[in-house]
């Protein structure tokens, strides 16, 4: 047999394996193997029928569909079958408990997780309740531009072993190419309604769905069983298919008052940009009522900015930002 369909048959069985629940399809084939290596085949029509095995004959219709099995006798009476590729077959299912994500690592979550992102309290206590859960919760932060979603999904990115990816730099094959690499745990997605083709998307539901990705092209076949949590960003949710929307926990995002805009703001400036209180608060006055903006992200690029840590630096840098707009 040719090595592309013996790396074919391996991902079909993989395949078939990541969405068997109740482990009943796995006991199915460990009884096939073990009758073809009590029984090898002496004819070309020999093989086994459902009751030597204890199978339903739906199942075995099925692995015969994704080309695991082979018909090899039908009649009035009776049908005959046998595995298409022992080997490649024994080695999928031996391997199949290996795919798992090893977790060696720390999965301890940060004691100071959201600590500077102000208000949002019950959000951030599902998420927080989702990040101790048993299995994989997932979570879609949407809303408006300049609110707290990107601050919290780059808050968790401080996971340990999570993964952040920006949705306009995402396709098919980087996602899958990040996904096999990294193994995270914990993956992050900023601007997920920006993925240029949402095709590729469908990476991302089979790991939500069922907590397995394919890879299936010319001469080359990868499959991976992982356990991770999908956190994502969205301005608009209308451009996401309902089997897409329906794995996710929506959280809505509305745009922060003058007051939540400054306390968030002199709290990421302190923690982050390591400036005074007095600064930060200067900074988060300025850049609310000159540069008529509530986004944080734009009182950190005023910080960054800065070439002497004064009001008066600030006042210049704001001036112009404010000739740009």
């Amino acid at each position: 047999m040719q090595a592309s369909n013996t790396d074919e048959i391996y991902a079909s069985v993989l395949h078939v394996l990541s969405e068997d629940r109740d482990g009943r399809v796995e006991r199915l084939l460990r009884d096939i193997l073990e009758w073809e290596r009590l029984y090898p085949s002496k004819t070309p029509y020999d093989g086994f029928e459902w009751y030597d095995v204890h199978a339903d004959p739906r199942t075995l219709n099925r692995l015969v569909t994704e080309k695991i099995l082979h018909v090899q006798l039908k009649t009035n009476k009776s049908i005959t079958y046998r595995a298409i590729d022992l080997d490649a077959t024994q080695r999928a299912v031996k391997d199949y408990q290996g795919l798992l994500t090893p977790v060696e690592e720390s999965t301890e979550i940060p004691s100071d997780l959201f600590s500077f992102v102000v208000g949002h309290d019950e959000k951030k206590e599902l998420i927080l309740r989702g990040l101790v859960s048993e299995e994989p919760v997932h979570f879609l932060l949407y809303g408006t531009v300049a609110s707290a979603k990107t601050l919290i999904l780059e808050d968790l990115g401080r996971l340990p072993q999570s993964h952040f990816v920006l949705g306009s730099a995402l396709t098919r094959a980087g996602l899958f190419e990040v996904l096999y690499n990294a193994r995270p745990r914990y993956l992050i997605i900023d601007e997920l309604d920006k993925v240029a083709d949402t095709e590729s998307l469908t990476v991302l539901l089979s790991l939500m769905a069922r907590g397995f990705i394919r890879e299936t092209k010319y001469k080359r076949h990868r499959s991976l069983k992982l356990k991770t949590w999908v956190f994502a960003s969205a301005n608009v949710i209308n451009v996401f298919s309902g089997a897409l929307l329906s794995r996710f926990t929506p959280l809505r995002f509305r745009d922060y008052t003058l007051d939540e805009f400054v306390s968030v703001t002199v709290a990421v400036l302190t923690e982050q940009e390591k400036l005074s209180q007095a600064l930060s608060l200067y900074i988060a006055d300025k850049t609310a009522q000159v540069l008529e903006t509530r986004d944080v992200r734009d009182a950190v690029k005023v910080a960054r900015l800065l070439k002497t840590k004064n009001k008066a630096d600030v006042d210049y840098v704001i001036s112009i930002f404010k000739k740009q707009k």
